[in-house]
């Protein structure tokens, strides 16, 4: 998975994909989120083989931060839905997605101190495990303290969903990535062009 978002927060939204008409899960399980978390830049490569060995002994631990994860990321996304700048939404909708994403965040983060988040080695086993979920609602709450300048856009592709930040000056990125999403598109709108 390639990390297009411009923010952590963007890049778990993304991690639940349309491709070619089927979805497409990139963190089916908690090692898949352990791999995702890493060019995301939520995890070390360190913190991640230590959190792979420590996922070998806590199985149902494993699943419920794994379960925890998508919920946030469903939170996000249906925030982000009504919230990016090339949709319409209605006020009501989206003051109703940010108080449930608000909730995800608060359900995500726990009550883990901010070291415990930061650091590895000072948190028990349980608060470990947890990390990649306390991360991910740490960088879901940076989206939403710091939105200024955030230019937050969704894929124009056909079926894509992906969110990203616009930094584009001359004008408006459309597309997650110009080489996927964006050739798919324009190779699309050339054979329409030519179909006589």
């Amino acid at each position: 998975m390639r990390m297009l978002g411009g923010a952590p927060a963007l890049d778990l939204a993304n991690t639940l994909h349309r491709r070619d008409g089927h979805e497409v899960d990139f963190i089916a399980s908690y090692g898949d989120l352990l791999a995702f978390c890493i060019p995301a830049r939520l995890l070390s490569e360190v913190e991640s083989r230590s959190l792979k060995r420590l996922a070998r002994n806590h199985g149902s631990l494993v699943c419920d931060v794994h379960s925890g994860v998508l919920t946030l990321r469903a939170s996000l996304k249906s925030w982000l839905t009504r919230s990016a700048r090339n949709l319409n939404s209605s006020p009501a909708a989206k003051s109703a997605s940010l108080r449930d994403l608000r909730a995800a965040i608060a359900r995500a983060g726990g009550s883990a101190g901010l070291g415990e988040i930061l650091n590895l080695s000072s948190a028990s086993a349980t608060e470990a495990i947890n990390l990649p979920l306390r991360r991910s609602a740490a960088a879901a709450a940076m989206l939403l303290l710091f939105p200024s300048g955030n230019d937050i856009r969704r894929c124009e592709a056909d079926h894509c969903g992906g969110f990203f930040i616009n930094e584009s000056r001359s004008k408006p990125r459309r597309w997650c990535s110009m080489d996927g999403c964006g050739n798919r598109a324009k190779a699309a709108r050339h054979r329409l062009a030519h179909r006589k």
